[in-house]
Formats: C-alpha cells, sequence, structure tokens
C-alpha cells in the first residue's frame, strides 16, 4: 500500500519516538475536530477511556513506552470533552473517537481526511489478510464490553469515511462476520457490528497505512 497524502513525515509506529508527543499539541486543533466529526459519525455517542485501557491499546499496537506513558495526558490536554460528574471537579476525558487521529498524528499525518484514502472495498479484506496478527491483538485488547455493542455498519462506513478510506457497508458486515467472528440481525433487517471490529479495523488501518 503506498504512503497516503496528507503527511509530515509519516514513520512506522516502532519508529515514533517521544519527541512526536509535541505533535499533539501542534496538531490539537486537527485532532480536536477530527474526535468532532468521528462523534458524529458514531450517532453523537460518547466512550470515555481511562488510562489503563489508552496505554493498553497503544503498547499492543507497537509505540514504545515512552509515548505509550504520555499519550493519554496528551490528548486529554487538548481538552475536546469535558465530563462533569456529581461532587467532583469538571475534567476533560480520552474518548475512544480520539485513538485514531492521535495514532496517525503521533505517526506523522497532518491531513486525517486523506489518511485512509488507499483503503477501499476491493482491498479492505487483503489488507486485514496482510495485517491479521496485528487486528488480532487490537482485538483482544480492547475491554470486553465493546465486542457486546452493535453498530449499524453504515455507522462503520461513516467512520473509516471521516479517515479517507471508502469501504461500503455491506463489506464491512461481511468482514465483521469474517475477521471479527460476529454480526447481528434483528426481526426488521437491521444489521449491526460491533464496536470491536470497527476500532479494530480503524486502528490497523491508522497503523500501518
Amino acid at each position: 500500500m503506498r504512503i497516503a497524502t496528507g503527511v509530515k513525515s509519516p514513520v512506522p509506529v516502532e519508529q515514533v519516538e517521544m519527541g512526536a508527543l509535541a505533535y499533539l499539541r501542534d496538531e490539537s486543533s486537527v485532532l480536536a475536530a477530527k474526535a468532532m466529526e468521528l462523534t458524529d459519525s458514531w450517532g453523537q455517542a460518547m466512550f470515555i477511556l481511562d488510562r489503563e485501557t489508552v496505554e493498553r491499546i497503544f503498547s499492543v499496537i507497537g509505540f514504545s513506552h515512552a509515548v505509550v506513558a504520555g499519550v493519554y495526558d496528551g490528548v486529554r490536554d487538548i481538552a475536546y470533552v469535558e465530563h462533569k460528574v456529581t461532587d467532583e471537579p469538571t475534567r476533560p476525558e480520552f474518548t475512544y473517537h480520539a485513538l485514531d487521529a492521535a495514532c496517525l498524528v503521533l505517526r506523522g499525518f497532518s491531513d486525517l481526511d486523506k489518511a485512509l484514502v488507499e483503503v477501499h472495498d476491493d482491498n479492505a479484506e487483503l489488507f486485514l489478510d496482510q495485517q491479521r496478527g496485528l487486528f488480532d491483538r487490537i482485538m483482544e485488547s480492547l475491554p470486553d464490553y465493546c465486542g457486546n455493542l452493535m453498530f449499524s455498519p453504515d455507522v462503520a462506513a461513516r467512520v473509516v469515511s471521516s479517515l479517507g478510506g471508502n469501504v461500503s457497508a455491506d463489506k464491512l458486515y461481511e468482514l465483521a462476520w469474517k475477521f471479527g467472528g460476529q454480526v447481528t440481525l434483528d426481526l426488521e433487517g437491521r444489521r449491526g457490528v460491533s464496536t470491536q471490529f470497527i476500532r479494530a479495523f480503524t486502528l490497523t488501518l491508522s497503523t500501518t497505512v
């Protein structure tokens, strides 16, 4: 797969150094805007991540210990979403919507709208075949509840599209069964694919394009 357009100096995940954490600050407006767009892509649902989960996912993806240790605070400092809890001070959070964007920014991407432009129906399955080990590790690193949260494959297609890819809902439903091991279908024909699959799919792409 060719290097996507819209990059500073894209590097493999394992070569991302601690200094790249500064990109999260330098590209804070880009990252925040993409998180807002992805929130809409997911029907305005918000999923808050704790430090342990973020660090586990970024470690499984292959970032160094130094990067893993700094990414949670680096994204939270952008303060793109505030969380109010009774009798506690208001705090910023890291949500799932920043995972792919943070991964891409750390690797040097500056135009997130085009990051996955090379990904489409004709090569999405081949790409997952080639990256199956990484995909499976990411699937296993996600919280258990992600396997029970089912969204329309149309939502999944919008998520991929927000990062520049062009994978149809039908193709994603097919891939969710083949690679994710589950789909849902209700009495009125509504289809579902798991949050776990969608997240693992886009993170695998964001890690390796």
